[in-house]
């Protein structure tokens, strides 16, 4: 996409609209200027979502793609989700307690989202259109969930963004009388995307040059600390996501105790491990997948195109840590059912803990490699399965060593090289499997 943005108008042009392969249009060229509202209509399926994250992801910081249900997580209290997005704006501009007055929430910001009513998530998703400083709005059917109070402060949110010379531009099914009814003198303007081509009064010639893209302005760049609070804060509200996997290992090993009775050292430490790397894997399929459900992704991603390595190493260092937390002590209590000993459990514990380490930056990009596939978790896994042959033997190797007379340093060394060179490496590999997912 050729994308050219100025003070007095935005240029768009593209050779085509594709999604997950299958060729939506054939070349799009249009012209957007500030103070109008710019519309555009179609079936399902024509490509209207698409072409706005196209345009949101060759405008980084520079525009917003905003949906109704934008970056919102049931676990998340209302007033913590929108400290964290005030953080990753880098605004101080606006107060939460007076985002909220203005969205008519200002009795909920102690409520966890999933508690609101699809109105209310999609009045508090506005916010980020209230305190950001976007010169181009890019809604995806942002009328669906607002009642006529919401819509209201949608056009009071338009004018304010038409005063400061921004551009909006807006897909939806709903007639755009609804929200112009509240913005009175502001001309519309409407396209229709269908058969492959898109007609309507703000279209321009849609032949493409191979002229470099211009942008204006710069992309912001969010902080570690917002990254982490939210990851903190996610994993608070539920739980039950590590808990599973503990469930999944204590079971597992519960059932070699009960089956075997008491197995030899050997064979148990295998069993951990074995037990260990399923219920790692079986979880990590999730690890960004509600996040890119719910846009937050497209958000990270549109503010800056480089902090989406930032997020994924915040993401995956951190819940290697909470596995650490939950699983290791379950092995630990499983380990005296087969009948290891103080020693020898220690040794484990501390090898297990290193291997986690080791296997997590691997698991993140097995994660964004499910997403790119839509959901081919079975065959995703079964190739990336002989990569965790390593930490197997190198785990195995640590936690026998001591038994066998030998040092557990130089196998423990190599299971946190290998965790130190995926931290290293991953970031630039993740930034880019994302970029793919985006579009």
């Amino acid at each position: 996409m050729h994308i050219s943005l100025s003070a007095t108008c935005l240029r768009v042009k593209t050779p085509s609209l594709e999604a997950a392969g299958v060729v939506l249009s054939g070349p799009i060229g249009f012209e957007l200027k500030p103070g109008e509202i710019n519309v555009i209509r179609g079936g399902n399926g024509v490509g209207k979502s698409t072409l706005l994250r196209l345009m949101s992801n060759s405008l980084p910081g520079q525009c917003v793609l905003f949906k109704p249900e934008f970056g919102l997580r049931d676990e998340l209290l209302v007033h913590t989700h929108l400290q964290i997005v005030l953080s990753h704006l880098g605004t101080n501009a606006h107060s939460v307690e007076s985002l909220l007055e203005r969205v008519g929430l200002a009795n909920w910001q102690y409520e966890r989202i999933g508690t609101l009513s699809s109105g209310q998530r999609a009045r508090l998703g506005l916010c980020s259109l209230l305190a950001g400083q976007f010169k181009v709005w890019l809604l995806d059917e942002p009328l669906n969930a607002l009642d006529h109070e919401g819509i209201a402060t949608l056009a009071g949110a338009v004018a304010t963004h038409f005063h400061q010379g921004g551009i909006v531009f807006m897909a939806t099914h709903v007639d755009a009388s609804v929200l112009t009814q509240h913005l009175a003198g502001v001309p519309v303007k409407e396209g229709r995307l269908e058969q492959g081509k898109l007609l309507g009064g703000f279209v321009s010639d849609a032949r493409v040059d191979n002229s470099p893209a211009r942008e204006a302005g710069h992309a912001a760049k969010v902080n570690f600390s917002a990254f982490l609070k939210r990851d903190g804060a996610v994993t608070l509200g539920n739980p039950q996501v590590l808990l599973w996997g503990a469930l999944f290992h204590w079971m597992v090993l519960s059932f070699f105790g009960i089956g075997l009775g008491k197995p030899s050292t050997e064979f148990a430490q295998v069993a951990v491990w074995v037990s260990l790397l399923l219920a790692l894997m079986l979880g990590a399929k999730d690890w960004f997948a509600e996040d890119h459900r719910t846009g937050w992704l497209g958000f990270v991603v549109g503010l800056n195109p480089d902090n989406i390595a930032l997020y994924w190493l915040v993401r995956v260092v951190f819940l290697a840590f909470c596995q650490i937390l939950v699983l290791v002590p379950v092995t630990g209590l499983v380990a005296l059912q087969l009948g290891l000993h103080t020693t020898q459990t220690f040794d484990l514990a501390l090898a297990l803990s290193v291997g986690i380490w080791a296997v997590a930056p691997l698991l993140g990009l097995i994660a964004l490699l499910v997403m790119l596939t839509r959901g081919g978790a079975v065959l995703v896994y079964l190739l990336a399965l002989p990569l965790l042959v390593p930490v197997l033997i190198f785990g195995l190797e640590a936690s026998q060593a001591n038994g066998l007379g030998r040092s557990p340093i130089a196998p423990l060394a190599v299971l946190a090289s290998l965790g130190m060179l995926g931290c290293l490496l991953g970031p630039f590999v993740a930034k880019r499997l994302v970029g793919l997912i985006q579009e």
